[in-house]
């Protein structure tokens, strides 16, 4: 059987894929007939691995990506498809971007018990509010009306980012209901990568470089309690990734168990190596003091930013 997944959005196509070996690992418990293909594996890769029997009387699941854009094998495929769908095994073909022309035609013309097409095209309207909602469940997150029309508002259908955005407001509201106040001080109308540069400055020691590129944020109109929930949010990315990387995993295995964006799990990945991890669990617990003082009005926001740059 081969499962084709295509489409602009690669955050929806990689939890189904997650949500396709999830169901496999129930229902095969060895959990050792999973093979990744390599990147650009022949056709004759394809149609052995394909037929290849698993061990204890499993099917094996095979994932490759990317396979459909690679112009030859595409070509091969076309011709000679039903050398792989013959086989008694179940392909993944995970596909980044869309998938066009006469292969994929053919694929979605197959018998569903031997071929199943999806195609993830972009969320609007009704479906993308419910995506949100679906998010903002899945952290118990107690909301007010109009919250999802405003995170609508501010990141459209930029999932990667939306659920960023979501994990982040979920950990700064503690509990609290989520209002669209939260959202306009949290969250801005396109992704600040500035905060990148101020987490580098001050795992370099160089403080009075980050208190000069906190200054031109404030300068520009950015709220203090934005300012520190970024810098909140950047340190708990880099509480994750340094304790994933104590867990001796692989890099493919930390960035999917992070759950980041690609982009934001390169840049946290990056900077890990200027920190150890008691480090950043001492700043993180520094973030919440100063957080809550702000919010119960002890001290300024202004003051804390200086409290917690004095804390690396």
């Amino acid at each position: 059987m081969i499962i084709a997944l295509h489409g602009e959005y690669s955050l929806r196509i990689n939890e189904k894929m997650n949500q396709i070996i999830s169901g496999y690992k129930k229902k095969n418990k060895s959990g050792i007939n999973i093979t990744y293909l390599p990147d650009k594996p022949s056709f004759t890769d394809l149609k052995d691995e394909s037929r290849q029997i698993g061990m204890f009387e499993e099917k094996r699941l095979l994932v490759g990506k990317n396979i459909l854009t690679n112009k030859k094998i595409k070509k091969e495929l076309e011709s000679n498809l039903d050398e792989v769908i013959e086989g008694d095994n179940i392909l993944i073909l995970k596909e980044d971007k869309e998938i066009k022309g006469k292969l994929i035609k053919s694929l979605e013309k197959r018998d569903k018990k031997e071929v199943l097409v999806q195609k993830f095209d972009k969320l609007e309207g009704r479906r993308l509010r419910s995506w949100y909602k679906k998010e903002l469940k899945k952290y118990n997150v107690d909301y007010q009306a109009g919250v999802v029309s405003k995170l609508i508002d501010y990141i459209n259908n930029d999932l990667w980012r939306a659920r960023n955005e979501v994990h982040k407001l979920a950990h700064m509201t503690m509990g609290e209901k989520l209002t669209t106040s939260h959202v306009t001080r949290y969250v801005r109308p396109e992704f600040d990568t500035d905060i990148f540069n101020t987490i580098d400055s001050l795992g370099r020691g160089e403080k009075g470089k980050a208190l000069e590129l906190i200054e031109k944020h404030i300068k520009k109109g950015d709220s203090p309690f934005y300012i520190l929930s970024m810098i909140n949010y950047q340190i708990r990315n880099l509480l994750t990734v340094t304790q994933l990387e104590g867990e001796g995993l692989s890099h493919k295995e930390e960035k999917k168990e992070s759950r980041m964006s690609p982009f934001v799990f390169k840049k946290t990945k990056s900077q890990a190596s200027n920190f150890n991890h008691n480090q950043l669990k001492k700043i993180h617990n520094e973030l919440f003091k100063v957080d809550l003082d702000s919010k119960l009005g002890r001290v300024t926001p202004e003051t804390g930013l200086i409290l917690i740059i004095s804390q690396f």
